[in-house]
């Protein structure tokens, strides 16, 4: 069966990434590689996989920019210490990369990304379709683009919510877009701070209007409990409040 792709993330070996053989390592053991870099992985996958991207029975894609090939050749690695992952592996030269600043870096890892992703598609007009129009969603807002968390439509009402992942290198936050369908009022709120990324998940487990309020309850399980528990629940906006804002 196949799953959507979840999470993205990046490595580095200087060897062919084969069995027998050392697990590629941290690609700061190689390069420069800040770690706000990293979070490109997750803003890719969070963004693609709700758009139904998928590439078999794995849902955890490992990037490895390897000297062990040569440079920009592909392959699909043989390794697969998981089920759920697999290896893709990057012909790069290191001393290039060690050559680019920040910004080229971040661009690098970002087109990288996509060629490799569109290489997976095998030729699937749909699964390109879907990496085509997240690449231009990510060109146009760089690390401003907001990802997917849940959605409800009614009749009468539609609720969003979004989140930045450390735009700008700063802190990640949550984002609520309210439409009313039949008055055509609506407002866009910045309406939570998170202490961590992956925090907006378990925050928003229901979506519901009682009494003029939009109200967002936390996912109703255990593990849940020990990542929303700081959090004051649950979370409340003023329909009316925000409209006359």
């Amino acid at each position: 069966m196949e799953k959507k792709l979840r999470d993205i993330r990046y490595y580095a070996s200087d060897e062919p990434n084969s069995s027998g053989k050392g697990f590629p390592s941290s690609c700061s053991r190689f390069f420069d590689f800040p770690k706000n870099l990293h979070y490109w992985g997750g803003r890719i996958s969070q963004i693609v996989g709700p758009e139904g991207l998928s590439f078999g029975d794995f849902d955890h894609l490992y990037i490895n920019f390897t000297s062990g090939l040569p440079l920009e050749e592909i392959q699909f690695s043989e390794r697969a210490p998981e089920g759920w992952m697999r290896y893709i592996d990057f012909g790069v030269s290191f001393d290039t990369l060690k050559g680019l600043n920040e910004q080229e870096l971040e661009q690098f890892l970002v087109n990288s990304t996509f060629k490799l992703l569109s290489y997976l598609c095998h030729g699937d007009k749909e699964k390109l379709k879907i990496v085509e129009n997240v690449k231009s969603n990510v060109e146009e807002y760089g690390s401003e683009v907001e990802l997917p968390v849940k959605l409800k439509e009614t009749k009468s009402y539609s609720v969003s919510i979004t989140y930045k992942l450390r735009p700008n290198n700063e802190g990640s936050y949550g984002i609520v877009k309210y439409t009313n369908l039949k008055s055509g009022e609506s407002f866009r709120d910045r309406f939570i701070e998170l202490k961590a990324p992956d925090d907006i998940f378990p925050l928003v487990g229901s979506i519901a209007i009682k009494d003029g309020k939009i109200v967002i309850k936390p996912r109703a399980s255990f593990r849940a409990g020990l990542y929303t528990k700081s959090y004051s629940l649950p979370l409340e906006i003023d329909i009316a409040v925000k409209l006359s804002a």
